[in-house]
């Protein structure tokens, strides 16, 4: 993660570096083990993966011909929900477009949809993609569709059509949660259970009972911690027994999940995350020294 530094680029002194282990990983979830850390540190991390990580979803919808009992402005926003994937080279070059506010941004599809002879369920899938508006990507091979072609839009009476284009643009979650990358990032603090005293037997096993997540064990006709990973932090058992139990956390040590809705690849949303918060804390520091000169 790199050494603390001051303004001017000096180690600070008695400064921890955090340390980052991974407990779990595949192309769609990522747990993460941090230590040496504080709250604001993990919870930028986790603002950042939802909130400051472009994306493509659907932003404009032209409607040519709605007679579903859907309103358009219904459509659109369902529309606009629909997770849309690619590859990294294409989203790599929407990014910087994006980035650099560019207008070649558009992606286009369209959907020409109708019920002749029986009702007809209008799904992801039907929407066909036109390509991008200007030049942002060079080739013909461009990989940009529905994360699943089997997300219903609306259906369809028979004898009743649906025409339109749609328009996808990147954006971030901070605007709307449509450009969300992540389904779930969240975080939990180490926990930190003392058994301050020991409990008879009837008690011990109580207080095991009452734990929801089996934290508690008994051995050598003890009451002992098997599981301290486990706790929730839901303080149930400190709750029903404090003279035996207290349950606190130690905020320097984290254990992060991130989760992601496959329109990417989980370590890419999570590079990228760390890529604008270290753009955001470079800028933060030139302006500092610029109005300090």
């Amino acid at each position: 993660m790199g050494v603390n530094k001051n303004l001017s680029g000096e180690p600070l002194v008695g400064t921890d570096v955090p340390k980052v282990k991974v407990l779990s990983h595949n192309d769609n979830v990522l747990v993460l083990r941090f230590e040496g850390i504080t709250p604001a540190f993990i919870n930028s991390i986790r603002r950042a993966l939802i909130s400051e990580v472009p994306t493509l979803a659907i932003d404009e919808v032209v409607f040519y011909n709605n007679d579903s009992v859907l309103w358009d402005e219904v459509l659109a926003h369902r529309l606009a929900l629909i997770p849309l994937k690619m590859g990294e080279e294409t989203y790599d070059a929407l990014r910087d477009c994006y980035e650099n506010q560019g207008n070649d941004c558009n992606v286009i599809f369209s959907l020409d949809e109708e019920a002749v002879e029986r009702i007809k369920t209008v799904y992801s899938g039907h929407l066909r993609f036109e390509g991008i508006e200007g030049s942002v990507l060079s080739g013909e091979n461009f990989d940009i569709e529905p994360l699943s072609k089997k997300i219903p839009i609306v259906k369809l009476g028979r004898g009743q059509k649906l025409k339109l284009t749609a328009i996808a643009r990147m954006g971030v979650g901070k605007d709307h949660a449509k450009w969300q990358p992540v389904s779930v990032a969240a975080y939990k603090f180490k926990p930190v259970i003392r058994i301050r005293r020991q409990p008879d037997e009837k008690t011990a096993e109580k207080i095991i009972k009452v734990c929801p997540r089996s934290v508690f064990g008994f051995s050598n006709g003890k009451l002992v911690v098997i599981n301290e990973n486990s706790c929730t932090l839901c303080r149930e058992c400190q709750d029903k027994f404090p003279e035996y139990v207290s349950v606190s956390w130690d905020n320097s040590v984290a254990v992060f999940k991130v989760e992601g809705l496959g329109i990417l690849p989980i370590q890419k949303i999570f590079e990228v995350a760390i890529d604008v918060l270290e753009k955001k804390v470079k800028n933060f520091v030139s302006l500092i020294e610029e109005k300090t000169k």
